[in-house]
């Protein structure tokens, strides 16, 4: 017994030598996420430092990867150097082994962090977002208010460009200056404008023009009754456009039966008024040219000339040809009037398929949203905004009016809204694929519905003053295609004029002015617009042609 207590704490000892040597070796991995505990790699010092990082989940893809024996900037080699190892793909420091670098249990080795972006870097960048903003200096907005400084796609490309150096990702702050520019949108219960009248003798002679009927096959002789019945239904609908030209007035609110008044009754100052526009003259463009095969309207007719030209000066004038839209103004604005919206046809069945038998599409608004910019330029950014889109049914004639709500003129204005491209299977444009996302219900999509961009506007009829009267030909006074007068309406007006009355009255006529207005001069024709302004009026008496205009009028008409 006495031996056995004698070798018992040797054992003990030896035992407890063999234990601490079995211990396995601990370093620290310092990351931009924290401190991580590995072991060696079997407990080997011939282990190399890639292995110990690998061990430990570090990427060793990393171009720029490097790291340090240490805590950062503290002096741990033998040579009393702190210095920077280099384990990247192109690095040789990931070879040298654990006992080399003097690693030991708890020693830590620290990962640095990527270098920042070089200054060059930083002012190219600088330099892309000044020329984003010289870009948006030059932009026209027509309701600062709902602008972006940026668009998204921009925006998100500096968040993520200024993260890679600092983190693995975007913050929170980040994330809410990126969804600050996207567009908010939202239904607009109302416009600037309660309701619109439209000229309802316009309307009648702009759908007839929409009507083609194929006179080819009728003037054929020989046929047989099935190929007249297949010429009768070839007879279809040619989509065209039009300006709408007229004032913009007030009224009252409730248009109901006037009540009998007496000294105690309110005065009519308390009432509630409210902004009308009032056609007065419907213009369509000369020279359309529908594309496949009439379905769609020639638009770039009118925005060419009309959104292109800009605000005609004198100087600007004498220099450049003046084009038809420019000279319509020109002759609207004599006669009281300026363009107030425009109208398009329709003929597509896929309108009104749906129970909301919506007629205005994603293409229609970006049309309408370009001319009303347009005439927010021209006209300042508090009257321009009073613009009105119609659509008329061209089969039948039936006619809706809508405004645009302004977070959509303000995102065509920012071409987050462009028109879809044209086919020929006509696919409906009702829902727009956008390229920057927007926030709908506080959701973010890529697509629109074309509703949520339209304002419901009451609509009345009415005769418009310079509409030629309930008496004209539905098919106008004009040719359709060059706006020239027919031989019939020179006959019509010469034949007043020699009997001297109701020479005026012929001449209430938007068309009639505008092609007169190419056969005489500029002053004659405004003294002409000027005479038949105040006759269109109301002031009849004492309004009449003095010798020179009329002598003018029957020389230019072939009198």
């Amino acid at each position: 017994m006495n031996v056995f207590n004698m070798f018992l704490p040797l054992t003990i000892a030896i035992a407890s030598v063999a234990l601490a040597t079995a211990a396995p070796t601990i370093l620290r991995i310092r990351t931009v996420d924290g401190v991580l505990r590995v072991p060696l790699p079997n407990d080997d010092p011939n282990s190399t430092l890639s292995s110990i990082l690998a061990s430990a989940g570090v990427d060793l893809e990393e171009s720029d990867l490097k790291c340090q024996v240490g805590l950062p900037g503290r002096a741990t080699n033998g040579d009393n150097t702190s210095s920077t190892l280099d384990v990247s793909t192109l690095g040789t420091d990931g070879q040298k082994t654990a006992s080399e670098l003097g690693l030991k249990h708890g020693s830590m080795i620290t990962i640095l962090s990527p270098p920042m972006p070089k200054k060059k870097d930083s002012e190219e960048s600088k330099s892309q977002t000044n020329a984003e903003v010289n870009n948006n200096s030059d932009r026209f907005d027509p309701f600062p208010d709902l602008a972006k400084s940026t668009s998204y796609s921009a925006a998100s490309r500096r968040a993520r460009a200024l993260s890679r150096g600092v983190s693995r990702g975007m913050s929170y702050g980040d994330i809410s200056r990126v969804r600050s520019t996207m567009h908010v949108v939202e239904p607009q219960p109302t416009g600037p404008l309660t309701r619109v009248y439209v000229c309802q003798v316009g309307a009648a002679k702009f759908q007839n023009h929409c009507i083609v009927n194929n006179h080819a096959a009728k003037k054929k002789s020989k046929q047989t009754t099935s190929s007249k019945k297949k010429a009768e239904q070839t007879a279809g609908v040619e989509n065209r456009v039009a300006l709408l030209f007229g004032t913009i007035n007030k009224e009252r609110v409730d248009q109901s039966r006037k009540k009998a008044r007496t000294s105690l009754s309110t005065a009519r100052e308390d009432e509630k008024m409210c902004e009308v526009a009032k056609v007065q003259a419907v213009w369509e463009p000369p020279l359309q040219k529908p594309t496949s095969n009439g379905k769609h309207y020639d638009d770039a007719r009118l925005l060419s000339t009309y959104c292109a030209g800009g605000i005609p000066t004198a100087s600007t004038s004498a220099s450049k040809k003046e084009s038809p839209t420019d000279r319509a103004i020109r002759v609207a604005g004599w006669l009281g009037m300026h363009p107030l919206g425009w109208m398009f046809s329709y003929a597509d069945d896929d309108r009104h398929e749906d129970g909301d038998a919506l007629p205005v599409h994603g293409r229609d608004a970006v049309v309408g949203a370009k001319l009303q910019i347009e005439s927010m330029k021209r006209r300042g950014r508090e009257e321009g905004c009073k613009f009105v889109t119609l659509a008329l049914d061209g089969r039948i004639g039936a006619t809706e009016a809508f405004q645009l709500s302004d977070v959509c003129v303000q995102m065509v204005a920012e071409n987050v809204l462009s028109p879809p491209s044209l086919d020929e299977a006509l696919k409906s444009t009702r829902f727009l694929e956008l390229e920057d996302p927007i926030v709908i219900s506080g959701e973010e999509t890529k697509r629109l519905d074309s509703v949520l961009l339209l304002v419901n506007t009451a609509m009345l009829s009415h005769i418009g003053l310079y509409s030629g009267g309930s008496n004209a030909p539905i098919g106008g006074n004009v040719k359709r295609a060059s706006g020239a007068l027919l031989v019939k309406t020179r006959k019509r007006i010469l034949a007043a004029l020699e009997q001297g009355d109701g020479a005026l009255k012929e001449l209430c006529d938007f068309d009639i002015l505008l092609a007169l207005d190419m056969l005489i001069g500029r002053e004659e024709s405004e003294q002409l617009c000027l005479l038949v302004r105040k006759y269109a009026r109301g002031q009849k008496k004492g309004t009449v042609l003095d010798g020179h205009l009329k002598l003018t009028l029957q020389s230019v008409l072939g009198g």
